[in-house]
């Protein structure tokens, strides 16, 4: 066995000195090391590590900021989904909620059930990730399935540990929480920009976004952000592991994580809404900004048996303060027709400042809310923020109504298309049905593009408005006859773009079958429950008889409902429909699940194969290059190391480049790619 490196031991003392200060003073709160004996140590372990760089670990003080800029984040796949929660605004939201989950659980009223509260803080969700106790990943939530790595960001924040302070850890270890930026923080960080001339951040939740999306972890570091654990995932076979949220909290703080002081064990109802009104203007105190609280089942076991809907756990739910409210004057009623044809009212109004941002639209919902409001034009209207998100009209100052204005209503015809607007009984949504409308297809296109669905980069709002003002796509498969020449005769595009577009629709035909499925627009089916269906029924062909002949199969796959049959069942039954599934078919989608998801087999070479885009390309976009890729089975990833398999390198390429040739990462040109992938894939890419 060889000698240990001289000095290990004194460089594996500082570090357990300086991680307990930083624990006490960012985490606990209780400085127990005066800064200038701090300062002393960080700089004598920085000097060790300096002349003995094999004496630097992952968890050292001094790799907290350290790494040279990103040029992009890639996206990951969270080992857990984060969902989001369901929301009540009211006591009888809340209690509406306890009564469900009274049900679900076959649980008497007369037997409580013991819940959580903790304050809803105001920020940005995060993922961690620790394999053996070291921090190896931290991620966004992102759409709850898949986030962007942003893990030198979050290793710049203090009050995240690096090592679990834990004898031994388990194998792996998740743990959720929230990133914010602390009231005085935000303050002096919008000082400074003020100073500098620059704009100012909006509030808090905002900064702290924006932060932790910075590609140089040094800005991060600056601005001094926080961070509060709530959340906790352990294997199954983890020994003494917590059995409730409430020893879930103290199982995170023992692991060195900093957890908001303020949550508290509720034994019933009445106590959740005592916490719930305490908090309404204890918050107003706080040094960090909280919406509302959270209220969580404690018993594991229990919150196993509830489950989840779609979308959120039913164990859970957030309940939100009032939102901030503002008076405006009303300047005129619009209305917007959606892609399944919906119409709905807007409100247009002077700018108000609400929630940090300035507003002049509302939605209005539906006929009924705009009759029970009583709108007529010039009224002075008040607005606010529903769940600090959604800005909508509240209610009508009838007091302040001009003399003889007039009541203001729904059209009886399509503000787009003139056809007369039609209301099924027992509905509360006013539809245009003809399906021929601008509306309804320019909707439906931005579905199938969207990042979602299809994903093809370069066709935003504008140029999908001007391809159906044109007449030149009547429907979703017309997409795919068009031509780099006609495209980039349209304004705003240029022959580059044109390319990059075709290339773009070219490659997604190899999105996989629930992308497709999702893609379509069906009405109720979002993409969970794409997903569920498409691994229930593996093609178009399949989901279509099940949807005609057999609804009780869609019902009987998990989290589907009668609601979602019924509407498969009309749109399969539906004759333009059908020809819209006979056409993509003809274009080369295959509507079917492959092997594997995305690219598998003979016709994807580059599977298990990882490659990294830097500079600009002759004729392809980089989404479109890495959709390429992708469509041949291969990875891209943001950053290279020594199992990347290609860099892929244009004009002005980057430090990718270079640390590429410094590996022995073998690099590419344009030509170079096209000439690893399948025939057809590349055809369609010239």
């Amino acid at each position: 066995m060889s000698a240990a490196p001289p000095n290990q031991a004194r460089a594996g003392e500082l570090r357990r000195l300086l991680q307990r200060a930083a624990h006490a003073y960012y985490v606990l709160d209780a400085p127990e090391m005066e800064d200038s004996v701090y300062d002393r140590l960080y700089r004598e372990l920085l000097e060790l590590e300096a002349a003995q760089p094999e004496l630097i670990t992952p968890d050292s003080p001094s790799q907290r900021v350290g790494r040279a800029p990103a040029e992009g984040f890639s996206s990951v796949e969270h080992r857990i989904g984060l969902l989001s929660l369901d929301n009540a605004f009211n006591p009888g939201d809340l209690e509406a909620w306890y009564g469900r989950l009274l049900k679900v659980l076959d649980r008497e009223p007369a037997t409580p059930l013991e819940m959580v509260g903790e304050l809803k803080i105001d920020g940005n969700a995060l993922a961690l990730s620790y394999e053996h106790g070291l921090l190896v990943q931290a991620a966004t939530r992102g759409d709850g399935e898949r986030g962007e790595q942003i893990t030198a960001n979050v290793r710049t924040i203090a009050s995240v540990p690096l090592r679990l302070q834990l004898e031994n850890p388990p194998a792996w270890v998740e743990v959720r929480g929230e990133a914010l930026i602390p009231d005085d923080t935000f303050a002096a960080i919008n000082a400074e920009r003020a100073a500098r001339g620059e704009t100012l951040f909006a509030n808090p939740r905002n900064a702290c976004a924006g932060t932790l999306r910075q590609l140089d972890p040094k800005v991060v570091a600056a601005r001094r952000l926080d961070f509060f654990a709530y959340t906790l995932h352990l294997p199954q076979d983890t020994p003494q592991g917590p059995s409730s949220q409430w020893q879930s909290l103290q199982w995170l703080q023992a692991a060195g994580f900093k957890v908001n002081p303020n949550a508290k064990l509720l034994p019933n109802l009445a106590a959740v809404q005592a916490f719930f009104r305490a908090w309404d203007t204890g918050r107003r105190a706080l040094p960090y900004a909280t919406d509302g609280v959270v209220v969580k089942l404690n018993d594991l076991r229990l919150q196993d048996a509830a489950g989840f809907t779609q979308k959120a756990p039913r164990w859970a739910i957030a309940l939100k303060y009032a939102a901030e409210e503002a008076p405006s004057i009303l300047l005129r009623l619009a209305c917007q027709v959606g892609r399944t044809g919906v119409v709905t009212p807007v409100a247009e109004f002077e700018p108000v400042p609400l929630a940090g941002t300035t507003v002049s639209r509302a939605t209005l919902h539906n006929a009924d809310r705009l009759a029970e409001l009583d709108l007529h034009a010039g009224d002075t209207i008040v607005v606010r923020k529903a769940g600090e998100i959604i800005p909508e009209v509240v209610r009508v100052l009838s007091e302040l109504r001009p003399p003889g204005a007039a009541r203001l209503e729904l059209p009886q015809v399509c503000p787009e298309c003139g056809s007369e607007l039609v209301r099924e009984e027992g509905e509360a949504a006013t539809r245009c049905v003809n399906s021929s409308c601008p509306a309804i297809l320019r909707g439906a296109l931005r579905h199938w593009v969207s990042k979602g669905a299809l994903d093809v980069d370069g066709l935003g709002a504008k140029l999908i408005e001007q391809l159906v003002d044109r007449g030149l796509v009547g429907s979703i498969a017309d997409l795919y006859g068009l031509d780099a020449a006609l495209l980039a005769s349209l304004e705003r595009m240029g022959t580059k773009s044109a390319d990059n577009l075709v290339v773009a629709l070219a490659a997604s035909k190899q999105q996989p079958w629930h992308r497709q499925l999702y893609g379509l627009g069906i009405h109720h089916v979002g993409e969970v429950n794409a997903k569920a269906l498409a691994k229930a029924f593996p093609s178009a062909a399949d989901l279509a008889t099940a949807a005609v002949n057999t609804p009780e199969s869609i019902t009987a796959v998990f989290g589907i409902g009668a609601e979602i049959a019924q509407s498969l069942q009309q749109w399969f039954a539906t004759p333009a429909n059908q020809l819209l599934l006979e056409d993509l078919e003809r274009l080369g989608f295959s509507l079917a699940a492959g092997p594997e998801e995305p690219g598998a087999g003979p016709e994807t070479p580059l599977t298990g194969q990882t490659f990294v885009l830097t500079g600009s390309l002759p004729s392809l976009s980089r989404s479109a290059a890495q959709a390429l890729i992708e469509a041949a089975g291969g990875k891209v990833s943001g950053s290279v190391s020594k199992k990347t398999s290609y860099v892929v390198a244009g004009e002005e390429a980057g430090s990718k480049l270079s640390k590429a040739q410094s590996l022995g990462v073998p690099v590419l040109d344009e030509a170079g790619l096209k000439s690893l992938l399948p025939a057809k894939i590349a055809t369609e890419s010239n």
